[in-house]
Parts: C-alpha cells; sequence; structure tokens
C-alpha cells in the first residue's frame, strides 16, 4: 500500500519542472536536522507564539513528483515532524 498516493495524484496535476513548497512543524532542536535535506531551498522559519514549536519552509525547484515524495521519505526517520 503506497502511503503516499493521496499525495501522488494531487502531484500529477503540477507542469513539472516547477516550485515545490515543503511546510513542517517541529520543535526548534530538530531545526538542525532538517536544514541539511534542503541545502538548495529558500528556507524560511517562525516560531510558533509560545517558542513551542517552529514553522519550517523550503521551497525547491522540483523535476517530478517522485523526487517530492522521495524527499518526504527521506525525512521520515526525524522524530516528532509533522508535514503539512
Amino acid at each position: 500500500m503506497d502511503d503516499y498516493k493521496g499525495l501522488r495524484e494531487k502531484l500529477e496535476n503540477l507542469e513539472f519542472p516547477c516550485k515545490y513548497m515543503y511546510k513542517f512543524i517541529t520543535s526548534l532542536d530538530k531545526i538542525p536536522d532538517l536544514k541539511p535535506h534542503f541545502q538548495d531551498a529558500e528556507i524560511n522559519t517562525k516560531s510558533s507564539s509560545k517558542g513551542k514549536y517552529v514553522s519550517f519552509t523550503a521551497v525547491v525547484m522540483a523535476i517530478s513528483a517522485d523526487q517530492i515524495i522521495d524527499k518526504y521519505k527521506s525525512l521520515s526517520h526525524i522524530e516528532g515532524l509533522m508535514s503539512l
């Protein structure tokens, strides 16, 4: 069973190559784990009002749906990472 089936169906509507935005919510201590995966990306972070969580946004040039899904899979080991 493909856990990414719904995402894959949405990505099929995109025309590649295109800019794709990854957005995550995580704790501040996980940002160093995320940044190396997005070396060529435009990265923005924003702390929550109480500072407990951080919004991490990375915009990359994507060449295929598989590339996008592979990136999500490569990040699945980061505990407490929520993708939006």
